[in-house]
């Protein structure tokens, strides 16, 4: 069983979870912005957006199971998990309308996972 301190310790992480909010504040619309700039006039650091994407994929408690990949007018976010909340991903979506999102299955090993693709259009 668990002592006093850890009930206490998982009553809030399931409070937390069950309430649970982002806020990036506009470092999605800014990163969308920088990420348009950067496939279309090639002006930013790719290492450096890549940085940005993971942490602010990490807000959503979305982990990488692999590095983003920039490639062309696209970044891939290689999910660590096969199970993805809709609602998450509604959020990102809020951030980043100019892109289109396509989501894939792959088969890593024994293991089902997913990759989420952002592509902008231009």
């Amino acid at each position: 069983m668990y002592n006093e301190e850890e009930t206490k310790q998982l009553i809030e992480d399931l409070k937390e979870m069950e309430t649970f909010r982002v806020d990036t504040g506009d470092e999605g619309k800014v990163l969308q912005e920088d990420l348009k700039e950067y496939f279309i006039n090639g002006i930013g650091d790719k290492e450096d957006l890549i940085f940005r994407i993971e942490l602010y994929f990490y807000a959503f408690k979305i982990f990488c199971r692999k590095p983003v990949k920039i490639d062309r007018n696209q970044f891939t976010i290689f999910f660590n998990d096969s199970l993805l909340d809709w609602n998450l991903i509604k959020l990102v979506m809020d951030d980043f309308v100019d892109f289109e999102l396509e989501i894939e299955a792959v088969k890593e090993e024994k293991d089902v996972l997913i990759n989420l693709n952002f592509t902008f259009h231009y």
